[in-house]
């Protein structure tokens, strides 16, 4: 090569070099323009401007997800919720077959039949309603709206009266069933999701799947309340100490005892020691049902955890209990007698009894991916195969399977429903402890803070954040460590909390793909067809959330305007900022902007849970203007913020 062409060569180099250089300060300079955060790094420009993906991710609608069902009492008959089909199964359990479908205008998620057997109640969450067909014939007599998200429900006063638990908006509504009209609503906790009458009547259970929001440095509790059945009166309310998950709820045959399967969490504790589980364990709370005085059974033993319990049934003389294990994807069968017994020795403040678990604990038996309902059909045992669209009848004396009954199409897997495994498969775990699921029920949080010991016993303790949505959103983590998924939920995860081997690649990916297939939450409000909302009030938040001048005129510096960090459509610039919520038990002041789609479902919220409600993101004791500019807001401007909020 000639030195004229090498002059050329390196200079042309050296020209590439300094435009690298300027047009990295001019990007930095560009970003912190935008955002008006002056701790904004270097970035390149596909972080904000590269066009949406055009390939869309599989969804699980395909999919039957079979999960709440209810029998007849003869136990010919088998009623079975299909949500993503919008359908509800009717199943010949004499037959072993899938005998035919009544499809519904909504997705049912909780059935229940009258006492008569003549009508079958669906609740529809996506509608917010409950509907009444006909048994016999599918069609549909009545439809009645309810509350956010209905769930489970229950027949009671002789098939009169509904009791209808709303997950979203944590009440039950009690029906009317002749006059077709909610009669009433009561608070029941945090997302009410079973209900139960009691065999002989007089006392109906509702149980609350989640912990209650509260301070973060206080004990978790779920909520189970006992209504008096005539009146529907609240007869009392048990807190569920240090529960969450509670997706099953039974009666002892004699109605002396309220039966709830649930996960222990022990998230005030730091993540250390997983072995001794020191995460979550499968336990079951055990209610007097007159005193609501409090026991918890362990359902695992020191070496083989029972991870995410799900449904409950109950023989009829009282002598067995059969609950589900969604995470282990087992069935095990409880000597009642026994396990009552123990419980008096099994206190809700007390450490688990561990060894008793062998006094009461008798079979366990092996079922396809995630059971979760559990019905008794005379002799047969029935439990819901969620991800593996299928119903499987087990004899109730030996467990031994009688029929596999195929609900959903023939379809290959996909890798959604694959992830969909993996994501709810505790065998990741060390031991088998506990799934992805344990603390993201349906992809979501439980809304606990967390330390994780990795950084120091009591330093950055963090709240769990939701994963729907999540899509789109990196990097992840509170201080924006992990910049994939892949990142987030590989080594790291398996280093910092199941402390065992790390997914294989493959099922990295299809998990992945199953968490990129989350929606976001469905909002609680702002016009998003929830009643007795107001859109005029969420309209005037929307003038605040996007405003660059004060009430009196003056400007907003643009790194303490609301939409600076949370630009539509995600309402997140996907960067992190000193909004002047660290503590001097943080590492950083310095935290990742989490996008606000579907954010009232996602309380508490700050990166602490400190705040536990949007209203205490502006109203808690020392929170000034660095935090979007609010001082200058009446409390009537800040519900209309929060009103604006609610519908995102």
């Amino acid at each position: 090569m000639t030195r004229s062409r090498l002059r050329w060569l390196f200079g042309a180099v050296l020209a590439l070099a300094t435009l690298g250089v300027a047009a990295r300060a001019m990007a930095v300079q560009h970003v912190r323009g935008v955002t008006g955060s002056q701790d904004a790094g270097p970035t390149n420009c596909l972080a904000c401007h590269a066009a949406p993906a055009t390939t869309e991710r599989p969804s699980l609608a395909q999919h039957a997800a079979p999960f709440d069902m209810t029998a007849d009492a003869a136990g010919e008959t088998l009623y079975v919720a299909c949500g993503p089909t919008r359908r509800v199964a009717v199943v010949d359990v004499t037959a072993g077959r899938l005998a035919r479908w009544i499809t519904l205008d909504g997705t049912p998620t909780g059935v229940a039949l009258s006492p008569d057997g003549s009508a079958l109640a669906v609740s529809l969450a996506d509608v917010g309603a409950v509907v009444i067909v006909d048994a016999a014939s599918g069609r549909e007599r009545s439809r009645i709206h309810v509350g956010l998200e209905p769930a489970g429900l229950a027949f009671s006063n002789g098939g009169r009266t509904l009791v209808v638990a709303n997950a979203g908006s944590g009440d039950v509504s009690v029906v009317d069933v002749a006059l077709a009209a909610e009669e009433l609503r009561i608070p029941a906790g945090r997302e009410p999701f079973r209900v139960a009458l009691a065999p002989a009547g007089g006392t109906v259970a509702v149980v609350s799947r989640m912990a209650s929001i509260g301070r973060p440095d206080a004990v978790p509790y779920a909520e189970l309340t006992l209504l008096e059945e005539e009146s529907s009166r609240v007869l009392r309310r048990v807190r569920l100490t240090s529960t969450h998950l509670a997706e099953g709820l039974a009666f002892s045959a004699d109605g002396e005892h309220v039966l709830v399967p649930a996960l222990r969490v022990r998230n005030l504790l730091p993540i250390t020691q997983v072995a001794r589980g020191w995460v979550v364990s499968g336990v079951l709370c055990v209610v007097a049902t007159r005193t609501g005085a409090l026991s918890v059974l362990p359902l695992g033993t020191v070496n083989r955890p029972f991870a995410d319990p799900a449904g409950i049934a109950v023989s009829a003389d009282g002598a067995q209990a059969w609950i589900a294990s969604g995470g282990s994807d087992s069935l095990v069968t409880v000597d009642l007698r026994a396990a009552l017994l123990a419980a008096p020795m099994c206190g809700a403040g007390e450490p688990e009894h561990q060894a008793l678990a062998r006094s009461y604990l008798t079979t366990r038996t092996k079922t396809a991916a995630q059971p979760g309902g559990v019905a008794r059909t005379g002799d047969l045992i029935a439990v819901t195969e969620r991800l593996a669209d299928s119903v499987v009848l087990l004899r109730a004396d030996d467990q031994s399977v009688v029929a596999r009954i195929p609900l959903g199409s023939s379809e290959q897997d996909d890798a959604v429903q694959r992830g969909a495994r993996v994501f709810h498969d505790a065998s990741y775990a060390f031991q088998g402890a506990f799934s992805c699921r344990s603390c993201h029920p349906d992809g979501h949080t439980d809304g606990l803070t967390y330390d994780f010991d990795i950084d120091g016993v009591g330093r950055n303790v963090v709240l769990n954040r939701s994963l729907r949505g999540v899509k789109g959103t990196a990097p992840f983590k509170w201080i924006g460590l992990n910049p994939t998924l892949d990142r987030q939920c590989g080594a790291r995860f398996a280093m910092v909390l199941t402390r065992a081997d790390v997914l294989p690649e493959d099922r990295l990916d299809d998990l992945v793909a199953f968490l990129e297939s989350l929606p976001s939450p469905r909002p609680t409000g702002g016009g998003q067809d929830v009643p007795g909302l107001d859109d005029e009030a969420g309209g005037r938040g929307r003038v605040l959330f996007f405003r660059t001048t004060r009430k009196d005129g003056t400007e907003i510096a643009p790194e303490n305007r609301c939409v600076t960090c949370h630009p539509p459509p995600r309402y997140s610039n996907l960067a992190r900022h000193d909004v002047g919520t660290g503590t001097p038990l943080d590492g950083t002041g310095t935290f990742d902007a989490p996008h606000l789609t579907g954010i009232s479902r996602k309380a508490p919220y700050l990166h602490d849970g400190r705040a536990r409600s949007l209203e205490e993101i502006w109203t808690a004791p020392g929170v000034e203007d660095r935090h979007g500019v609010v001082t200058d807001l009446s409390k009537a401007d800040l519900n209309d913020l929060v009103e604006f909020l609610r519908g995102l």
